[in-house]
């Protein structure tokens, strides 16, 4: 019965006494008193029963709520992604979501009672055993790794986290297990190491790489600078092994030159690791050795189509012992000039940067023993033209002496002749055209010995065999007395002379005699090519190192294109009669080599000419 019913009960069993009390004379007031301390206590015992009515409601909310989150927590518990188990201190399971039992491929209620040994892998067994021994022990949240192996399936790796917890009211132990599977996880984390360590290993190789790039390209600096300008192709040769050798790390390398028309290859230098460069043990060959292309006619049609090959072989002297051979073209776009050979051990190969740095080293050893054979070529023609020049000059000087003699002599004739004929009184029309006759002979003789005279002027310049006969002279008082004797002949042709020579001029130290006939010459040039009315000037300057003679013309122009020929054996100044001047075209010639000796050997002379004039320039220390 409800406490509200009894309550009510006793509140009408009460009325009832009430009501017989008033109706019994009988201790009225006692009774009355009674009952209205028991209705007092009444009234309390409802308000409790209100109270405990209240707080019934709230029991029966929380209890709601509380097996809500029951409910929830088993739905979490069951629904959860990972697997979840409640063991004993055993490991025997009591509880298990259904993720740990798709997991272990096993229904959640054959698995409640069951060992979790029976699910781990025999190998994690001790494991296993050693681990449930520390849990008693620290009773702290631990995580291992174990294979799951599944009812009828494939084995996992497991992560696992285990917490301890003791029941209430006993000391029993409790472990709840999360079970996550890590395989792919684990994949993933062998996957990276595995990338990881590719990287590094890439990142060492390309380390390599770049260090081995830096190493032949410095190699290959330093071999250019040997041989770029170097023009003996032995040494050439012979530095390319050494460094090779010394670069590449290789047991030999050799190089060889080719004679394409007999088909030979010869070896001209061998250098080893060693530094014994008379032998090499890896190669066949020795320095010197020539060799017949067509004994190893496959390589040496590769190398003469200008590609490389590497190829093992096996080394002299053994039967066993093998060398890797690295063969590349010594060659240019003329064509192949030999080879390069380097031998390393059988177990190692050339790279393709190591061959490509060959390969460039072969075109500069091509390019330099280019070079090389171009200069010595270049040399035998200037010796074989230094010695026709030689020739030349022998017979010039031969043919002049030899002429000389007999032109004196028809010159003295002529002239012995012409007194003969001119002492001869009322001469004839016969004798007066025959002396016309000698006249012209020796004119032009004259001309032919003033040619011998320069021809072997011309000669013994070249061959600087006369001694100088230096002098000091004032130019000041110097000058005008040489140019004197032109005065007549520019004032015939109705030509202007100018002079402009300082008083305070410095000496100067020259031979006299090569002076003069430079002044000679550029002045017999200026009257011959100035025309009627123009203007012949002749200055002299002081420099800082020296004194400036300049002779200029207003003539005829001298093409810009003929400037560098000016001072040439033999040049004329073109014009529409070159013979109008006449000359023998070694005057210029012979005065640039005059001043270039005139002031010999403490200073230095030179000569010249600009666009419109013939200037000629002495330049002496003073």
């Amino acid at each position: 019965m409800a406490i509200s019913t009894q309550i009510e009960a006793v509140y009408r069993r009460a009325l009832a006494l009430r009501q017989l009390a008033i109706a019994s004379p009988v201790q009225q007031n006692l009774l009355e008193q009674a009952l209205a301390e028991l209705h007092g206590v009444l009234e309390e015992l409802q308000a409790s029963e209100e109270e405990v009515q209240q707080q019934h409601q709230e029991l029966l909310s929380t209890r709601n709520s509380v097996e809500i989150e029951r409910q929830r927590y088993f739905d979490l518990f069951d629904q959860a992604p990972d697997g979840y188990l409640v063991t004993d201190a055993r490991g025997r399971i009591q509880e298990a979501n259904l993720a740990i039992a798709t997991k272990l491929n096993i229904s959640q209620q054959f698995l409640i009672g069951k060992p979790l040994l029976v699910f781990i892998a025999e190998a994690d067994h001790s494991a296993f055993y050693a681990g449930l021994d520390r849990l008693q022990q620290t009773q702290s949240i631990q995580n291992w790794e174990l294979r799951l192996c599944p009812r009828q399936g494939v084995a996992f790796d497991a992560g696992i986290t285990i917490n301890s917890i003791r029941q209430r009211g006993s000391d029993r132990l409790q472990f709840r297990w999360l079970l996550r599977d890590i395989s792919e996880i684990k994949q993933i984390k062998l996957l990276l190491e595995q990338l990881n360590a590719d990287l590094n290993r890439q990142v060492k190789e390309r380390t390599r790489q770049l260090q081995q790039a830096d190493h032949l390209e410095s190699g290959l600096k330093r071999i250019t600078d040997q041989v770029r300008d170097h023009l003996d192709e032995n040494y050439i040769l012979q530095a390319v092994v050494q460094e090779l050798v010394v670069i590449l790390g290789a047991l030999c390398c050799e190089t060889a030159s080719y004679d394409l028309a007999l088909e030979t290859s010869t070896v001209r230098y061998q250098a080893t690791a060693s530094g014994d460069d008379s032998s090499c043990s890896a190669s066949p060959s020795a320095p010197g050795q020539t060799i017949q292309m067509a004994a190893f006619a496959e390589g040496y049609r590769q190398l003469l189509q200008n590609q490389y090959f590497q190829y093992c072989d096996i080394a002299p002297g053994s039967m066993h012992a093998y060398a890797t051979i690295l063969a590349c073209p010594i060659a240019d776009e003329r064509g192949v000039l030999g080879d390069i050979c380097l031998f390393k051990p059988s177990t190692e190969v050339f790279n393709a940067a190591a061959i490509r740095f060959v390969q460039q080293v072969a075109n500069q050893c091509a390019i330099a023993i280019r070079q090389a054979r171009l200069y010595q070529s270049a040399q035998r023609q200037v010796k074989e033209l230094e010695r026709l020049n030689r020739l030349k000059d022998d017979f010039l000087s031969t043919v002049s002496h030899e002429l000389r003699t007999p032109m004196s002599s028809i010159r003295m004739a002529i002239q012995l002749l012409g007194i003969t004929l001119n002492s001869i009184e009322a001469a004839p029309p016969e004798v007066i055209a025959a002396n016309r006759y000698l006249q012209i002979m020796e004119y032009e003789c004259k001309r032919e010995i003033n040619l011998i005279d320069e021809l072997l002027d011309l000669t013994r310049l070249e061959a600087q065999t006369e001694p100088l006969k230096l002098a000091t002279i004032a130019p000041s008082l110097w000058i005008p007395h040489i140019l004197e004797p032109f005065a007549s002949l520019i004032s015939l042709q109705q030509q202007q002379l100018k002079v402009d020579i300082p008083p305070n001029l410095p000496s100067l130290e020259t031979d006299c005699m090569y002076l003069q006939r430079i002044l000679t010459e550029l002045m017999n040039n200026a009257y011959k090519y100035t025309d009627a009315g123009e203007a012949i000037a002749v200055s002299a300057v002081a420099t800082l190192d020296g004194l400036r003679l300049s002779i200029s013309n207003s003539g005829i122009e001298i093409p810009a294109e003929e400037l560098d020929r000016i001072f040439d054996n033999f040049y004329r100044i073109p014009s529409n009669d070159p013979w109008k001047h006449g000359g023998t075209g070694l005057g210029l010639a012979l005065v640039k080599k005059r001043v270039a000796l005139a002031v010999r050997p403490r200073c230095h002379g030179i000569v010249s000419v600009n666009v419109t004039q013939l200037l000629a320039l002495l330049t002496s220390m003073v």
